[in-house]
């Protein structure tokens, strides 16, 4: 009889400690860090530019971070003509993104964009189109140190109940907020 108990102890001993392993091992799970952002290029399809070397990448989707690690710019472009450190971008269409998660679509005929994806330009009819409010700008110019902030120059937009035009301005869309630089008209609706 004592060794039946020995060996049911044994088992019960091997039950419980399994159990309480399996446990153990289900809540402690080593908290992972946030992988940073990084420029996101999918080419597509290269082309070589009429005899040159330099690469033409059609159907590109490229991807823009700040310096928070925050992604910003989310963009298809139909052509990618790479000359020196910069990039010339043809056919831009896509979204601009806060970080609270409001999005604004944004549409492009041309574009020029760091190699080292730290800075934008688009020209020269740029739309941006929020859930409020639609401008057009002959250029839009961010960069990744800036963050939140868009400048541009030559803005017609409008918004609930507003009309307004601008020489030059600073939008940060996160805060809704619009700095005009020299002269700029108003139309109350």
């Amino acid at each position: 009889m004592t060794k039946k108990k020995l060996i049911t102890g044994f088992f019960l001993c091997l039950v419980l400690f399994s159990a309480l392993f399996f446990l153990f091992r289900l809540n402690w799970r080593p908290q992972s860090e946030p992988i940073p952002l990084l420029p996101l290029v999918e080419e597509e399809d290269t082309v070589p530019a009429n005899g040159d070397e330099t690469p033409i990448l059609k159907g590109v989707q490229v991807a823009l971070v700040g310096m928070d690690h925050h992604l910003n710019w989310k963009l298809t472009v139909e052509q990618v003509i790479e000359e020196g450190e910069v990039c010339l971008l043809f056919g831009i269409k896509g979204e601009y993104y806060t970080v609270s998660g409001q999005k604004y679509l944004v549409e492009a005929a041309e574009g020029e964009m760091g190699k080292d994806f730290s800075w934008l330009r688009l020209t020269p009819e740029v739309v941006l189109t929020g859930e409020e409010i639609r401008m057009v700008a002959a250029e839009v110019y961010w960069e990744a140190a800036a963050g939140e902030e868009i400048t541009g120059r030559q803005l017609q937009g409008d918004g609930e109940n507003v009309k307004f035009q601008a020489e030059s301005f600073t939008f940060n869309p996160e805060d809704r907020r619009m700095i005009f630089s020299g002269t700029s008209r108003w139309s109350f609706q």
